[in-house]
């Protein structure tokens, strides 16, 4: 259970869904209420079938190009750990805004869902906790935790004009910043952990 409130949390917090919500709001303005829960639920569904695919996919692609779980774990711990200091500077993790003339329905895919939700770092994210899950049981932990984050972006997208409002930007940069911190410790957990493999041991 440790693990998998661990998995949840790593995965909200390079989600981001409370920073994605300027971002819906502009997508979804002057949507009604109706309009918009059924945008917020488009997207967390798309951004968990995206994560989904990679945390079923990821072992076989590492396969194929001869990577080891140690150096995916290694190398995905130190991305993770940057976008969290990054993230403690108070800066998204470098995704842009796409502002071309979409129909709602496609901005919600592209840029909300992916690659701003369910984006590289998401996506890394879950490749390196794919490389801890030894045993299909494993593996169903983890796709549980991608679930419910993307329950989690559904609630958060649902409710944005009103989390908007409560929060403001003061509180959506603290906000930021505070899920960087949680973002680096997990990554210098899986980073070292990864490291620990090729340390010698007597």
């Amino acid at each position: 259970m440790p693990t998998l409130l661990q998995d949840i949390v790593a995965l909200v917090a390079i989600s981001n869904p409370l920073g994605a919500l300027p971002v819906f709001l502009s997508i979804t303005q002057g949507a009604t209420p109706a309009e918009r829960l059924r945008a917020a639920l488009r997207a967390a569904f798309a951004a968990t079938i995206i994560l989904a695919v990679a945390a079923l996919a990821g072992r076989p692609i590492l396969a194929a190009f001869g990577i080891s779980m140690p150096a995916l774990q290694a190398a995905g711990g130190l991305v993770i750990l940057l976008m969290g200091l990054e993230m403690l500077h108070g800066a998204p993790t470098r995704v842009q805004h796409d502002e071309g003339q979409q129909a709602t329905t496609d901005r919600v895919l592209v840029p909300l869902a992916m690659p701003l939700l369910a984006g590289p770092g998401a996506i890394t994210t879950v490749l390196t906790l794919s490389s801890r899950a030894e045993t299909w049981p494993d593996t169903m932990m983890l796709l549980i935790a991608v679930v419910s984050v993307g329950a989690i972006i559904a609630i958060i997208l649902g409710l944005a004009a009103r989390l908007g409002s409560v929060i403001g930007d003061r509180g959506q940069r603290i906000l930021l910043r505070f899920m960087g911190l949680i973002l680096a410790a997990v990554g210098a957990e899986i980073l070292l952990a990864g490291i620990y493999t090729f340390v010698p041991r007597s």
